[in-house]
């Protein structure tokens, strides 16, 4: 780890522990959708995480944050209610067998509710996803049974489309065929109505008005993309930005605190931002200021 980025995690761990950084979070009515994958400790890649870390990350959620269920979320929105600084939410995509393993157990001991979407098409099936195909590891998805159970453990469950398919480049017809036969086929399987939609891949490229058109016509109350940003409300409920999982506990730490916002990709601060202009300085003196010195800040 480099000196800049030990320097910065350094400054977070002090910046939090501060009433001014505590009471800065506070005024932001917002919400964090969190977006996993996959959670074992076998396959090493940008889709997945460790048990370990997961843990670490929903007690600290449990105990410092307000977890609520993505349904309560847009409750909130669709009624005008207000977002509680700290709100976080967590989803997974797919519907990979460590979901309900590894996943689940950790956030029923933790209390946190969560929404698992689906794709329909992979499940009781030994297909594997196509990126899935030449990895080493196991990429077992669930089956119904495990999903019926999630529904009983009292965590949501959402649509993901049939196959897979990019939403933003199939022609309208099997965008139609592929959202409505997910939501029906999870519907027939766990006798619940399914009102929760993610788009697979979910970059701004998977998204269009048609689609969102045919997601909400229906019966889904809201869609969830796969690109970052914070959860207000005013936030469009079929465009709900969600936030993918850092690779360690201190950065998603960082996020969820609104901190990464002042950093660029190599965590370098951007061009516009400094310690001084996010009101931090004041509160931290020579220590901030040095920080921004050995940065070249």
């Amino acid at each position: 780890m480099n000196i800049r980025r030990r320097l910065l995690y350094a400054s977070y761990a002090l910046l939090r522990k501060t009433p001014y950084f505590r009471l800065k979070n506070r005024n932001l009515y917002a919400a964090n959708i969190l977006m996993f994958h996959r959670v074992n400790n076998s396959i090493h890649d940008s889709l997945t995480i460790d048990t370990h870390f997961f843990e670490s990350l929903m007690r600290e959620i449990g105990e410092n944050y307000i977890p609520i269920s993505l349904g309560n979320l847009i409750d909130t929105i669709k009624h005008g209610g207000t977002i509680k600084p700290g709100t976080v939410v967590i989803t997974f995509d797919d519907g990979y067998r460590d979901n309900f393993t590894m996943a689940a157990p950790i956030l029923k001991n933790y209390g946190i509710p969560a929404t698992f979407f689906i794709t329909s098409g992979y499940i009781n099936t030994k297909r594997n996803f196509p990126w899935d195909a030449n990895t080493p590891g196991d990429h077992s998805l669930m089956d119904w049974d495990e999903i019926r159970e999630l529904r009983r453990m009292g965590f949501e469950v959402g649509a993901h489309t049939v196959n897979h398919v990019n939403l933003g480049k199939v022609p309208l017809s099997q965008a139609q065929e592929e959202i409505i036969g997910s939501k029906e086929q999870i519907e027939r399987e766990t006798g619940g109505e399914i009102s929760l939609f993610a788009y697979p891949f979910g970059g701004k490229d998977c998204i269009r008005d048609e689609v969102r058109g045919i997601i909400r016509e229906n019966g889904f109350a809201c869609c969830c993309s796969g690109y970052g940003g914070k959860v207000t409300g005013r936030s469009d409920l079929f465009n709900l930005y969600r936030i993918p999982s850092y690779p360690n506990l201190i950065e998603t730490l960082m996020e969820l605190d609104n901190f990464m916002t002042y950093f660029d990709g190599t965590m370098s601060f951007q061009s516009n931002c400094s310690l001084k202009y996010a009101g931090f300085l004041p509160f931290l003196g020579d220590y901030a200021t040095g920080i921004c010195n050995i940065t070249n800040l």
